[in-house]
């Protein structure tokens, strides 16, 4: 009687302990997307794009609840071309690219942020002195 009441309470407390409080995750969600230069300092409007210079794509997320952060992939489109990044917090990444010669479209897949430049290589210019 004594082993059947003893084993009765032991599984009760592996039950009790198997249903502890769920663990809880932040959620990382996109907060921008924009064309930079390769070191992460952003392109000036008007400023000159050099064919010599790198470029990248910064991707900022921000975080929502409590808890720890779970690994979270965002993907995103580069002229057309799919990418995934993985974020393991909130914050930014970059991502080195090399510009198209024309429009160069960015957007993260099922939202509203996009990014856009155009740069021309002007292949075809003859300096003529």
């Amino acid at each position: 009687m004594k082993h059947t009441l003893f084993s009765v309470f032991i599984v009760f407390i592996l039950v009790l302990s198997a249903c502890s409080k769920d663990e809880q995750f932040k959620t990382i969600t996109p907060a921008s997307l924009s064309f930079v230069h390769e070191d992460g300092s952003p392109i000036l409007q008007g400023e000159c794009i050099n064919p010599n210079t790198n470029y990248a794509l910064l991707i900022k997320t921000n975080s929502e609840g409590n808890g720890i952060f779970r690994s979270t992939k965002v993907e995103y489109t580069l002229n057309g071309v799919p990418y995934v990044m993985s974020f393991m917090s909130d914050g930014e990444q970059l991502n080195p690219i090399k510009l198209i010669d024309g429009f160069n479209k960015a957007e993260i897949v099922g939202t509203s942020y996009k990014a856009y430049i155009y740069f021309n290589t002007h292949n075809n210019f003859e300096l003529v002195e």
